[in-house]
């Protein structure tokens, strides 16, 4: 246990992670029905699945689907460790958003570029609390 405040914030950074594996399934299962319509957060790499997962047959959605819940899989995986205090959770998460973001910047969709910084500040928030609490 630690500062409440600290911990609060440790919290609040390690629950990205869940926002943006929940908020990449959302956008994943609304492509698939063929609408265009999408949470600007999420990931940039469940997004370039989905592109061609619409192309492909109903095997090759299959095999899309997969790889988007595998990919929201690794995010509560992090999360859940960065709740526990995991420094390298939030060190690898963060490395994997920003690999995330450079999707968005290369096809200049600055909305995506924006949240992706955000949220990578909300996880060095997190992060920065973790090192706080565990040299306590």
């Amino acid at each position: 246990s630690g500062d409440p405040v600290t911990e609060a914030q440790l919290k609040s950074g390690a629950s990205w992670f869940y926002w943006i594996a929940g908020l990449s399934l959302v956008n994943s299962i609304v492509a698939f029905t063929g609408s265009d319509w999408r949470f600007i957060l999420g990931l940039g790499i469940t997004q370039v699945f989905d592109g061609f997962g619409h192309e492909l047959g109903s095997a090759g959605k299959a095999v899309v689907l997969t790889l988007d819940v595998l990919a929201a899989g690794v995010l509560v995986f992090f999360g859940v460790l960065a709740h526990k205090r995991h420094l390298w959770a939030f060190v690898v998460g963060m490395v994997l958003i920003a690999l995330d973001g450079l999707i968005f910047l290369l096809v200049q969709d600055w909305v995506g570029v924006g949240f992706h910084v955000f949220v990578l500040y909300c996880l060095f928030r997190g992060d920065k609390a973790c090192r706080e609490l565990n040299a306590a």
